[in-house]
């Protein structure tokens, strides 16, 4: 796998001080798959960074150049995140980081060019397993909101998180990478690293879901 870095930002990368790079610069390198508002890409499997809490972010970009998270050999764009994450040298850097991208505003429309998306990368073909998501019938937000109540005592009544719980907002993510996530979290794909505490959570839960389960809660979460 091939990440490229321009050689004026590698620089910034060094080890040595323990000041943190500016984020702003140092977003150039993420932008590449996320975006340059934070809006994602479905093609690049990058997901909408804009609106995520700064201390969930934090924790993320800990939990990979930890090797706490995308370690999996099912994980390749987790993989891909834990060897770009290195590029955050110190945990100045990491916070830094994080408050830019939750200063951003959610909602950003894909950028096009002649009225197509732009994109650099390839399509998430090559993970065939997980690369669409389907369920047996259309997810019914009536249903998602009956099997919403156990995930609300976390994720709050309206999906608005909460740290003291460790748990993200869910709304501002795309549904897609929602799917993906909780599918990994069921499988073993993620949360079942050494100490992935809160991952181990969310593994435990999604033990109960079906695809059909997963469709009607990411419908009900789409009207919050």
């Amino acid at each position: 796998m091939l990440v490229c870095v321009a050689p004026a930002a590698a620089q910034m990368y060094a080890p040595g001080s323990g000041d943190a790079v500016d984020p702003e610069a140092l977003y150039e390198v993420c932008a590449f798959c996320h975006g340059p508002e934070g809006q994602g890409s479905e093609r690049l499997d990058a997901p909408a960074l804009a609106g995520m809490e700064a201390w969930y972010v934090e924790r993320q970009l800990h939990n990979f150049r930890d090797r706490t998270r995308g370690m999996h050999p099912g994980d390749l764009t987790g993989l891909q995140m834990s060897i770009v994450s290195g590029m955050t040298r110190n945990d100045a850097t990491i916070r830094a980081l994080a408050e830019y991208i939750a200063a951003m505003e959610p909602g950003a429309g894909l950028e096009t060019l002649n009225g197509e998306p732009v994109t650099t990368g390839r399509p998430y073909v090559w993970h065939s397993d997980y690369a669409e998501f389907t369920s047996p019938e259309p997810g019914d937000a009536e249903r998602g909101a009956r099997a919403y109540i156990t995930c609300g005592v976390c994720h709050g009544p309206n999906g608005e998180g909460n740290e003291a719980l460790a748990a993200p907002k869910l709304t501002d993510i795309q549904d897609w990478y929602q799917a993906r996530q909780l599918r990994y979290f069921k499988d073993g794909i993620r949360g079942r690293s050494r100490g992935d505490i809160y991952g181990a959570q969310m593994a435990a839960m999604s033990m109960t879901l079906t695809d059909q389960t997963i469709a009607d809660l990411l419908a009900y979460i789409d009207t919050l």
